[in-house]
């Protein structure tokens, strides 16, 4: 919907004053319907790329570091993918929170002796600047943003190495609150490139007029959604041989201004869909770096065909009517049932081994899958239920799990026994994961049917001379933490902070 239509239907007088504060004079003195007189007739001022294009640099430079970080990701990452280019608030503040979380996990499972020494360069650089004041000056992001474009740096390959140092998205990997994402929100209001409405169902809205994102794409040099391109790209993959996209990728590092792109000698498809995707504009992919690159116009022609479009045209053309088709591409997402979702009906079970139950229900066939399936489960509780997805484990020697808290780790083990877990019997495995880690590990948890009163005072004699608590919870417990949560906070991330306890886990610590 485009700026004028919103705003005819804007009902909020603070939220249009806002608004107005970017380009209507004594905004503050009018009444609601008298600011949305004004706001039309200064349209053309909202939606002029030049203008978008200054309050962009104008966030970019926000004295608050928390909005320079939450305002491009609200509208860059998010809201210029969904369709309309609308989200509810609610829904808006979950994928903030979720991408802040996707890339602490992604750090965490990045190895950093594998760098390409286009990623060894840049993060000597981010490190350098960030080590003066634990801060980036304006200076030091602009010189950082030119170094990112030519190194072929993506924005999330920048967070996830500055949450690799600690520092994403904020020190020590801390995550923004709903009052910081609140902020970033009313400045982006005030710079008119942000409006807010109610939906049919009475729940605010995050939208962005078309108009507008039609400059604050040309800002981001963004020509469709990310849904879309994927398609796109996948049809060019099934229409053409892999040596097409080979050799697209090399003149990519020749035509552009930029570092080398690379890619392996025997590249996959799936790497090859991957460096297209980060590093090759949509247009590019189809029409190539000069008039002899690219498909030819009969292929393009053919494609239009297979699309209901009109046939005729120059190359141009046909590849602005391909790139039109694809972005407005609605994602609809298909839910599938979690196998793994069925296992928590016998999750008590699973951690007390009563195999005769379970093989009665037909849950296990050999006693060996009790374990696993026990450890399948609990995934599932932290990944679908409290929205903390475990992270990748490596070699042999590790817990049955790992979670991203700030800067450091949560594990957990899965202790399936007919009897109560004594703790002792594993401090030194446990131990051993503890120490091995390449992060401090502030809580380690231990899931089991029931705990001997011995392994409380094991808690306390191994958080006196360690700086990590271990923790005692029951499936039961467990379960149950998880049930109340999606209860009463569904689609909120469960604050892995509440599992901070020594010793025989305390639910009513937790204020639910």
């Amino acid at each position: 919907m485009e700026f004028i239509k919103l705003v005819e239907q804007t009902s909020i007088s603070v939220i249009a004053k806002r608004i107005a504060s970017t380009y209507v004079a004594d905004y503050r003195r009018l009444s609601l319907e008298e600011i949305k007189s004004f706001l039309v007739k200064t349209a053309q001022q909202y939606t002029s790329a030049e203008n978008i294009a200054d309050r962009l640099n104008e966030i970019n430079l926000d004295s608050n570091q928390s909005v320079r970080i939450i305002a491009p990701i609200l509208i860059r990452d998010y809201l210029l993918n969904q369709d309309d280019f609308i989200s509810t608030c609610k829904d808006t503040d979950a994928a903030i929170l979720s991408y802040e979380k996707e890339i602490i996990d992604e750090s965490n499972n990045f190895n950093i002796d594998k760098i390409s020494k286009e990623f060894a360069l840049f993060k000597h650089m981010l490190d350098t600047a960030w080590s003066h004041n634990n801060d980036i000056s304006v200076d030091e992001k602009n010189m950082l943003e030119e170094l990112r474009k030519y190194l072929v740096i993506t924005v999330r390959e920048q967070h996830m190495l500055e949450a690799k140092s600690g520092r994403f998205p904020q020190v020590e990997n801390t995550l923004h609150s709903l009052d910081d994402i609140d902020l970033a929100r009313k400045t982006l209001q005030t710079k008119g490139l942000l409006m807010s409405l109610k939906n049919s169902d009475g729940e605010m809205c995050d939208v962005i007029p078309d108009d507008i994102a039609i400059g604050i794409r040309k800002y981001y040099n963004i020509e469709i959604r990310n849904y879309g391109y994927e398609k796109l790209v996948d049809y060019v993959i099934k229409k053409t041989k892999k040596q097409y996209l080979v050799d697209l990728v090399t003149k990519a590092s020749q035509n552009l201004d930029k570092a080398n792109i690379e890619i392996s000698n025997n590249p996959t498809i799936s790497e090859l869909k991957d460096v297209v995707i980060k590093s090759i504009l949509p247009s590019n992919l189809l029409g190539g770096f000069s008039p002899r690159d690219g498909l030819d116009v009969s292929m393009l022609s053919a494609w239009c065909n297979d699309l209901g479009l009109i046939m005729s045209g120059n190359k141009n053309v046909l590849i602005d009517r391909i790139l039109t088709y694809y972005d407005q591409i609605r994602k609809i997402e298909i839910k599938t049932e979690d196998g793994r979702e069925g296992l928590l009906a016998f999750y008590d079970k699973l951690a007390s081994r009563d195999l005769k139950y379970l093989r009665a229900n037909n849950i296990i066939e050999k006693d060996l899958q009790c374990e696993h399936l026990f450890e399948q489960a609990t995934d599932y509780i932290f990944e679908k239920m409290l929205l903390n997805k475990p992270l990748t484990l490596t070699g042999t020697e590790h817990p049955d799990g790992k979670l991203s808290f700030k800067d450091k780790y949560i594990m957990w083990d899965n202790k399936s026994k007919e009897s109560a877990v004594n703790l002792k019997d594993h401090i030194q495995q446990f131990d051993r994961y503890i120490n091995t880690s390449d992060k401090d590990v502030t809580v380690f948890m231990v899931i089991g049917p029931d705990f001997t009163p011995q392994s409380v005072q094991q808690c306390v004699d191994y958080s006196l001379n360690n700086d990590t608590q271990i923790l005692l919870i029951t499936a039961k417990e467990l379960i149950e933490v998880a049930e109340l949560w999606l209860k009463k906070h569904s689609g909120d991330i469960f604050n892995l902070g509440y599992f901070k306890q020594n010793g025989r886990f305390d639910i009513k610590l937790l204020n639910l």
